[in-house]
């Protein structure tokens, strides 16, 4: 798929993720991103479990769970002597804490997606020659986490080999540095050969881009769709803001924001 429809129907992706507070939409629009995900990952070269988008919406429940002492529905009370985290826990808190960690993760899961399905030279031509710096920034950050991912597979295999056993968080460190610093060395080591081979310093050659397909036209026409509908429903209104806070109330569900949310499922046809 070109990167052009990718990087468009992330957008829209975004656009509902994150420009809502409203979590059936979220709901929504996680389950487009994960059948997308599911239907491109089957033909991915390399087929990475993504634990980290878990692991980043765990933490947000939690802290919005602990931080948060707004509601009306008092869960647990821990000591008003503890720092930051003293005081009422409400199931209030916790809602909002997982609706916005079902956002977050339809966020990232569609970032995972799009670093799946594109090389870094892909995104390069895909934007304008004028904003080529930022298409490079973006086609070499795309590719950390993928980077980030491989390494902490490879360094956890290596330390078991050696003898290591998981023995609680701290021992996760002889993981997760080595981890760290091979990503960032790989990241060095790209920024050197990019500036070796002069990008920026004139034209780019590149091969030929492949021939748009019906899968192209047609993801890219659906999220054109989503991103007019989601447009039309901030503007009216119909995405409107859901708090739970002070007491839980029911999530209102809209048509138009409802059709932008289904209209993501299409690249899930078209591998």
């Amino acid at each position: 798929m070109r990167a052009r429809s990718l990087l468009a129907w992330v957008a829209a992706v975004l656009l509902l993720s994150l420009g809502t507070e409203d979590p059936l939409y979220r709901v929504m629009v996680l389950g487009a991103v994960t059948a997308v995900y599911l239907a491109r990952r089957r033909t991915a070269a390399h087929r990475r479990r993504p634990y980290w988008i878990l692991v980043a919406g765990g933490s947000a429940i939690l802290l919005n769970f602990v931080l948060s002492h707004t509601g009306a529905t008092v869960l647990i009370s821990l000591p008003p002597l503890l720092p930051a985290v003293g005081g009422p826990l409400t199931l209030e808190g916790l809602v909002y804490g997982a609706d916005i960690a079902v956002g977050l993760m339809a966020a990232l899961l569609a970032a995972a997606v799009l670093s799946q399905g594109l090389e870094g030279q892909e995104l390069l031509d895909s934007l304008p020659p004028q904003l080529r710096r930022t298409s490079a920034a973006l086609s070499a950050s795309v590719t950390l986490l993928p980077r980030l991912s491989d390494a902490f597979a490879q360094v956890r295999e290596a330390q078991a080999m050696r003898g290591w056993r998981p023995r609680g968080p701290r021992s996760w460190r002889a993981v997760a540095v080595p981890a760290l610093l091979t990503a960032m060395e790989g990241s060095v080591l790209l920024a050197e050969a990019m500036e070796a081979r002069g990008l920026g310093s004139g034209p780019r050659t590149r091969m030929a881009p492949p021939a748009t397909s019906i899968g192209d036209r047609v993801t890219l026409s659906a999220a054109a769709a989503s991103i007019a509908l989601a447009a039309i429903s901030l503007v009216t209104g119909a995405l409107g803001v859901w708090q739970p806070y002070p007491t839980l109330q029911p999530p209102a569900i809209d048509l138009l924001p409802s059709l932008a949310a289904a209209a993501l499922l299409v690249p899930a046809a078209f591998r």
